[in-house]
């Protein structure tokens, strides 16, 4: 008989019961305040429509989420989009701030800023430089203000994670580019593009070839761009979009399993299913009632 394996757990917070988040729910929290009761040990879990930026001021360890183990050392950002299964294993000790808000918010925002959405496209670390004096900053201030019932404190609120968004956008191109130098510059700019079509276009069924053409470029030069700036094909980045809106369909909206697969762009829900099986280590239908608790 084959094992069953372990259900993912669904939170709202991490170790509370799922419920139903305002449309403009943002939180802030130290990073102390659950993961030193836990042992520093979080386990992994899903939240159906809550984004996470973890700023890390002080310690390491790793994130785990999209299968795989990613290793950091503050200071540092840890980013989860909403319906990512994750968790964490802090080194002892560790400091930061666990800022929490709706998926509905994300989406308003990258309305004006369309690299919002790209940037919560996957889990991912972004290392800040050591001197950093603005992502920190403005998670403290974050949470001070989730502390106190001051006049403003709601569009303060807003200012502040809109800033912190917005800086971590910036942190993560800097990165992104930074390996590059100017040899790589029109490179680290095609992958950009391709990330910005990735979020408009995945649910038309586009293959790698038609967003090479949409770019202007071959499909064996978009690959090579992909390659030496992320590490993954272009495939691969386009997988890791639709799982990600795949797993947030799953667990936050009710459309039968079928129905988000021609949601997706996907003409057969059969292939859809081993897509996900494939990837994911479990059916789309045994993701939600896992999720579910």
């Amino acid at each position: 008989m084959r094992p069953t394996r372990p259900l993912v757990p669904r939170f709202f917070l991490y170790g509370e019961a799922p419920a139903k988040a305002d449309e403009r729910f943002i939180h802030a929290e130290t990073l102390e305040r659950r993961s030193r009761p836990s042992g520093w040990k979080i386990a992994p879990h899903a939240h159906p429509d809550l984004n996470h930026v973890l700023v890390m001021g002080k310690g390491s360890g790793a994130m785990l989420a999209g299968g795989r183990a990613h290793g950091f050392t503050a200071p540092a950002l840890l980013l989860v989009p909403a319906g990512e299964v994750h968790g964490f294993d802090f080194g002892p000790e560790s400091q930061g701030f666990v800022i929490t808000f709706v998926d509905p918010l994300l989406h308003a925002l990258a309305r004006r800023e369309a690299g919002l959405e790209n940037l919560f496209s996957a889990a991912r670390t972004v290392p800040l430089p050591a001197n950093d004096t603005l992502c920190l900053p403005l998670a403290t201030a974050l949470e001070a203000e989730m502390e106190e019932q001051r006049p403003g404190r709601e569009l303060m609120v807003e200012g502040l994670l809109t800033t912190l968004l917005l800086a971590s956008l910036r942190a993560a191109r800097l990165v992104e580019g930074a390996a590059g130098a100017a040899a790589r510059g029109p490179r680290v700019t095609l992958v950009a593009r391709y990330r910005e079509l990735l979020a408009t276009h995945f649910r038309d069924g586009w293959s790698v070839a038609d967003y090479a053409a949409a770019l202007g470029a071959t499909p064996g030069r978009l690959r090579a761009a992909c390659l030496e700036v992320t590490g993954r094909a272009p495939i691969d980045l386009l997988h890791e979009r639709l799982l990600a809106e795949a797993k947030h369909s799953l667990l936050y909206g009710d459309l039968p399993v079928a129905e988000v697969a021609f949601e997706l762009g996907f003409t057969d829900p059969a292939y859809f299913n081993r897509f996900f099986t494939s990837r994911i280590g479990c059916s789309p239908g045994r993701f939600r009632r896992g999720a579910g608790g």
